[in-house]
C-alpha cells in the first residue's frame, strides 16, 4: 500500500501529501507524479539490511548512501523497501565497512556513464555530475547506517531515501508459510497491528497474496480472503493516517483462461474469468469507502522465464490479458450503477531476463502496452507510466536468474536492463521513459535534510517503539486503533 494521499485535490493540498485523479497520481501542487521506481530487498528476510556493502572494491559498493546515490542519477526517483515481521525482529548485523577505500567524484562519474559498446543511449557533449557524491564519516563506509535495532536501521534508511528526494514504498514481503514464510500474517488483527505501527510511509499491503493460496474469494493459508484483509487494513489504517494512499495487488486469477501472474488479477467480468476468483464484491464494497481515492493497483507483471506462460505473453494475447485483468480500471473504471470510480495503475513489480529470447519479445510487447502506443494501443486502457522494477540488488532474484540493475560484482550497472528502460535504445524502439543525468530531461528529485514533503509529516509520527513489540500485539483492532499514538 502506497501511503500517498488522500481523496481529492483539495485535501492532497491541505495535506501536503499526494492523491490520485482519474486514473493519475497529483502531488499538493497539483502536478503530475510518475514514479520510476525500484525493489530493495533484505528486511524481508534475516539479512537485516538491503544489498550485499562486502562486495566490490570501494565506497561504490561498501557505501549505501553512495549506491542510493547513484540510483539517484540514473534517473529513479522512487524506492520499495521491503519487509516482514520477522526480518524487523532480527538482530542487526554489522554492514559498515572501516578503511575503505573512498571513491573519487571521477571514478563515480565513470561508473554511471554508459560504455559505448552497449545499446544505451549515450551522453551528448561532456556532462558533468549535478550533484557531488554523499560525504563519508571518516574512512568508514556506510557508518551513517544504525546498529541498535533492525527497526532503527530500516526507519533510518526510509527516512534517509525520503530526504533524498525519493518516493518510498514499503511492501509487506513474505513467502509462502509452508516455505518458512513470516506467519504472523495468518492473524489478521496482528497483522494490520503491525501496518498501523508502520502507518507513515508510502506501503504496499501483501506481496503476492497467491503464495499463501489466497485469493478475493477464498483465505486459503489466512484468515480471511483477500479482499476482507485489504478492507479491514484500509479501514484501520484511515483512521490514524487519512494521508494514505493504498497500493493493492491482484490475486486468484493465475489459471486459465486469465493467466495472470501471481500479484495480478483484477478482472471483474464474470464472462472471462471461467474458475477464476472475482473482487467485484470488493471493489463494490471499496467505491463506498472515504478513501477509494487512495487506492491504487500494483500488478505484478512477468515474462515466461518467471510465470512459464508463453501462449500469453506476446502481442494481442498478452494485451488482452493486461487489459481485461487491470487496464480497463484505468480508463473506463470499475462501475456499480452509475457510480464509477477509475483507478491509478503502478506496476508493481517486473524484471526482464535480457539473454533470454522468449522474455525480450515479451518485453518488446509489454512497453507498448504500458506506452499506450503501436499494436499496444488497444483503446482498453491508458499509458501506465508508474513502476518499481525488481530489483536493484544483484542478489535480489536466485531463483530466475533475472539479475538486478547492478551486476554481480555490485559496481557496473546493467546496461542492459537500464536501456530497456531507457527511450530510444538502439534494441528497443520504446522505454519506461526513464531518463538518467547525462541525457536531456534529467530531473534530479528534491529532498530535504531530512524528509521530502510528502513523507514528513508521516515519518514524524511513526511509532517505533511498537515495532520493537510486534510479537507482543494481541489486542483486538478495535482497542488497538483506539489507543495508538495519533489516532
Amino acid at each position: 500500500m502506497i501511503l500517498l494521499c488522500s481523496t481529492a485535490q483539495l485535501q492532497a493540498e491541505a495535506t501536503g501529501t499526494l492523491t490520485t485523479s482519474n486514473g493519475k497520481i497529483f502531488d499538493a501542487n497539483g502536478s503530475a507524479v510518475v514514479l520510476k521506481g525500484f525493489a530493495l530487498s533484505g528486511f524481508e528476510s534475516s539479512f537485516t539490511m538491503t544489498g550485499d556493502l562486502t562486495e566490490g572494491t570501494n565506497s561504490i559498493t561498501h557505501d549505501w548512501d553512495t549506491a542510493m546515490y547513484r540510483a539517484k542519477l540514473m534517473g529513479f526517483n522512487a524506492a520499495r523497501l521491503e519487509w516482514n515481521v520477522a526480518g524487523l525482529a532480527a538482530s542487526p548485523k554489522s554492514v559498515t565497512t572501516p578503511n575503505c577505500d573512498i571513491a573519487t567524484a571521477a571514478d563515480i562519474e565513470s561508473s554511471l556513464l554508459p560504455p559505448t559498446t552497449t545499446d544505451t543511449p549515450q551522453p551528448m557533449g561532456n556532462p558533468t555530475l549535478p550533484q557531488s557524491p554523499p560525504s563519508i564519516i571518516g574512512d568508514t563506509c556506510s557508518a551513517d547506517l544504525p546498529t541498535t535495532s533492525t527497526t532503527d536501521r530500516f526507519v533510518y534508511m526510509a527516512n534517509y531515501l525520503c530526504g533524498q528526494g525519493f518516493y518510498v514504498a514499503l511492501v509487506y514481503h513474505s513467502v509462502s508459510i509452508s516455505y518458512g514464510g513470516d506467519s504472523s500474517i495468518q492473524k489478521e488483527a496482528s497483522w494490520i497491528a503491525d501496518w498501523v505501527s508502520l502507518n507513515r510511509l508510502i506501503l504496499d499491503l501483501i506481496n503476492e497474496p497467491d503464495a499463501y493460496g489466497a485469493s478475493w474469494t477464498a483465505s486459503g493459508q489466512l484468515q480471511y480472503n483477500v479482499g476482507t484483509y485489504y478492507l479491514d487494513a484500509m479501514d484501520a489504517l484511515y483512521a490514524v493516517c487519512p494521508g494514505c494512499l493504498f497500493q493493492i495487488q491482484g490475486s486468484g486469477q493465475y489459471a486459465a483462461p486469465t493467466y495472470t501472474n501471481y500479484g495480478d488479477g483484477y478482472c471483474t467480468n464474470s464472462s472471462l474469468l471461467g474458475s477464476g476468483s472475482n473482487p467485484t464484491q470488493f471493489f463494490t464494497t471499496l467505491l463506498n469507502k472515504k478513501y477509494v481515492s487512495q487506492v491504487m493497483l500494483a500488478p505484478h507483471v512477468y515474462g515466461p522465464s518467471v510465470s512459464d506462460q508463453s501462449s500469453e505473453s506476446t502481442g494481442t494475447a498478452l494485451f488482452t490479458r493486461l487489459s481485461k485483468s487491470f487496464g480497463y480500471m484505468n480508463k473506463d473504471g470499475f462501475c456499480t450503477g452509475t457510480t464509477c470510480h477509475v483507478f491509478a495503475v503502478v506496476l508493481g513489480e517486473f524484471n526482464v531476463k535480457m539473454d533470454s529470447v522468449a522474455d525480450v519479445a515479451f518485453w518488446s510487447s509489454l512497453v507498448q502496452y504500458l506506452n499506450n502506443v503501436g499494436e499496444g494501443a488497444d483503446g482498453k486502457h491508458n499509458a501506465i507510466s508508474s513502476f518499481f522494477i525488481w530489483a536493484w540488488d544483484a542478489n535480489a532474484d536466485t531463483e530466475f536468474g533475472l539479475g538486478g540493475l547492478v551486476e554481480s560484482d555490485w559496481e557496473t550497472l546493467n546496461w542492459a536492463k537500464m536501456a530497456a528502460l531507457i527511450d530510444n535504445s538502439t534494441r528497443f524502439t520504446y522505454g519506461m521513459g526513464l531518463v538518467p543525468w547525462y541525457l536531456p530531461g534529467y530531473i534530479l528529485p528534491a529532498g530535504t535534510e531530512h524528509c521530502n514533503a510528502v513523507t514528513v509529516p508521516l515519518l514524524q509520527q511513526l511509532d517505533v517503539s511498537m515495532l520493537n513489540d510486534l510479537h507482543v500485539l494481541s489486542r483486538n483492532l478495535h482497542v488497538l486503533s483506539h489507543n495508538l499514538p495519533g489516532v
